[in-house]
This record gives C-alpha cells, structure tokens and sequence, in this order.
C-alpha cells in the first residue's frame, strides 16, 4: 500500500485542482478536451493533430497539472482520478477505507467502537451444572458406541480366523 505522504501529496494536488478556477475554465474548451481524451488514451489521435498543441498555451497549462497530479499518484501507487478532476471534487474514497478530502488523509472511522458494545447478557449460576451433565452423557455414549464397534469387530476378525484356520486344516488333511 502507498505511504501517507504519497497520498497526502495526491490530496493536496487534488485540492489544488479542485481551487483553480483556470484549471476548470480551459477544461470548457473543445481543443483541450479533445486532448485530454487523447491524453487519457481513450480516443488516441494521429501525430499530425498532436503538434499544434504545444503553441495553444492553456492546453500546455492544463497538461502540466495533470502531469502534476499523474507524478503523485505514482508516487502513491495508484492511477489518475480522472473522472474526480473532471467533476471539480477533491474527495477521493480509497480501497482501505480511508478517504482523501480537502487535501488531507482521513482515516476511516469506527462506527462501533468498543465502548459502546452492548453489554453481555448475566450468566446463570447453575447453569455449569447443565453443560457438565451434557458432557458426561456425550463422553458416556461415544464410549458406548466405541465398544459397541469394538465388539463387532472382535466378532468379525474370531470369524475370519476361524475360517482361515478351518480352511488350512481341510488342506493339509
């Protein structure tokens, strides 16, 4: 997982990004959200098209902040927000629970700490009496049962012998 510090830089950029007014205004233009798309890789451009861009002055401004922000969420191990800049929000839930809001990491919050558990329920007294009695019946009939399979058993392996050794009489006679 990325280290506070890279994600608190990923807030801040946010944040940043979120406040700035020319930021959002040059997003409004066809040309830079033409390049931003391109940029993205969802609709990749021929070069030709690429090459008037480095003269348009918002669109280099624009690109230099989301160069800004892609440097810090790689630093964080994580991709670009994107669709987070385009909304105008700096609030960006992250797997573990945690947040970044306002340019800041917010820790999740326990919404049952452990002070307010319930209390547990009062124990009987006599109630060891019963979960003993129960014991001793289940100890009492797995010996049962156990003999009773030994016994079967016993029974079945005098059989066998009884047989092999009738057997080996018959065949030496």
């Amino acid at each position: 997982m990325a280290s506070d510090d890279a994600l608190v830089q990923v807030a801040k950029a946010l944040k940043s990004l979120k406040e700035n007014e020319q930021f959002h205004g040059a997003l409004e233009r066809p040309l830079v959200s033409k390049a931003l798309r391109h940029w993205a890789g969802i609709e990749r451009l021929p070069p030709e098209e690429c090459e008037e861009w480095q003269s348009d002055g918002q669109l280099m401004f624009v690109l230099g902040e989301l160069r800004r922000l892609e440097h810090h969420c790689r630093a964080a191990g994580m991709k670009v927000p994107l669709q987070t800049v385009l909304a105008g929000k700096d609030e960006l839930p992250l797997s573990d629970g945690r947040c970044l809001r306002g340019g800041e990491l917010e820790t999740a919050v326990d919404e049952n700490p452990s002070e307010e558990l319930p209390d547990l329920p009062p124990v009987d007294p006599r109630l060891w009496r019963k979960t003993m009695l129960w014991q001793l019946i289940s100890f009492v009939l797995v010996v049962l049962v156990t003999r009773i399979g030994l016994w079967y058993q016993e029974e079945d392996f005098r059989r066998l012998m009884e047989n092999i050794t009738v057997d080996n009489a018959s065949t030496e006679l």
